[in-house]
């Protein structure tokens, strides 16, 4: 089994953290992870992405080069500058506020979902924590993908060994939440 993700956003959104505790989530399952990190010379603001493979055999590559299984987008450069890494079979869900309809026509391949992430963020006053909110979503295809096979215990492990726990678990359950809004 190996599972590719992208997620991209411009800098300050927690892009990186957000591939960081995944790839944590992974490890505390005893799977093979990676998190690669692409960004301009921007310190804040600009566009960045970030790959993750988890995989049950070693990984020789990386990256996704046009074969990402899930692509999560919740800023439009970041959107524009990562959007390639898409294929017939990428689950893409892209945040309906921030990144544009006409941007779409750069995911020409596989399923396409306009969810209101950071929309939700705002509402729920979590606005620095869209990054969790966005893994608390994806915690939810996943359970209903079956791969990786991610426990709540596995996320759970993880949140509690970072600062802002209650927080993040907290937005990590608004994220699970509008997934089943949305799905319903």
């Amino acid at each position: 089994m190996k599972v590719k993700f992208r997620f991209s956003g411009r800098g300050g959104q927690g892009i990186k953290f957000l591939g960081s505790a995944l790839v944590r989530v992974a490890m505390a399952a005893n799977l093979n992870a990676t998190l690669t990190v692409d960004y301009t010379p921007s310190v804040r603001g600009g566009p960045i992405f970030s790959d993750v493979v988890i995989s049950t055999e070693e990984i020789a590559y990386p990256y996704c080069d046009a074969d990402a299984d899930y692509f999560i987008a919740i800023d439009q450069k970041g959107f524009e500058r990562a959007a390639e890494c898409t294929s017939d079979s990428t689950i893409s869900y892209i945040d309906s506020d921030s990144v544009d309809e006409k941007g779409e026509e750069l995911v020409k391949k596989g399923s396409i979902f306009r969810v209101p992430i950071t929309r939700r963020a705002d509402e729920r006053k979590v606005t620095g924590s869209v990054n969790i909110l966005s893994l608390g979503f994806l915690s939810e295809q996943l359970k209903k993908d079956g791969k990786p096979n991610l426990t709540e215990e596995q996320y759970l492990q993880v949140f509690n060994s970072m600062r802002n726990s209650e927080n993040n678990i907290k937005t990590f359950q608004i994220g699970k939440d509008l997934y089943h809004e949305i799905t319903n």
